[in-house]
């Protein structure tokens, strides 16, 4: 019974954890300008993409991306998100996997543990 209430414990701070990088993202999004990138190179196959594209000011910038996304080639047109203040540090594609990647990871992490902390609450035969 505790090892449940531990889990859905964990669960929920998860779910809160979700819940402010969600907002955070909604944030970036906001304010974030669009440009359009270009795939590069392939840093450990189609799901790690090397993408670079010129800020509005005309900084090139290039960076590694991360997150849910697949199947991306070099050549690929792709629409870049930044803030003007840090371009190479919050740069990401505009692609659903991309922006939301964290806070999907942290809301799957938080109904896991709930999830599974509640079937063991259930009484056994």
């Amino acid at each position: 019974m505790s090892k449940a209430i531990a889990g859905i414990a964990i669960g929920v701070v998860f779910l809160v954890i979700a819940a402010i990088i969600g907002w955070s993202t909604r944030g970036f999004l906001q304010t974030a300008i669009s440009v359009p990138g270009e795939v590069v190179s392939l840093n450990a196959g189609g799901s790690h993409p090397q993408i670079e594209f010129v800020t509005k000011t005309g900084e090139r910038v290039s960076y590694p991306q991360g997150g849910m996304i697949y199947g991306t080639k070099v050549g690929d047109k792709v629409t870049v998100l930044y803030q003007p203040e840090a371009p190479a540090r919050t740069a990401t594609i505009d692609r659903f996997g991309a922006v939301w990647n964290w806070t999907l990871m942290a809301t799957i992490f938080g109904l896991g543990f709930i999830l599974f902390a509640a079937m063991n609450l259930a009484p056994k035969k």
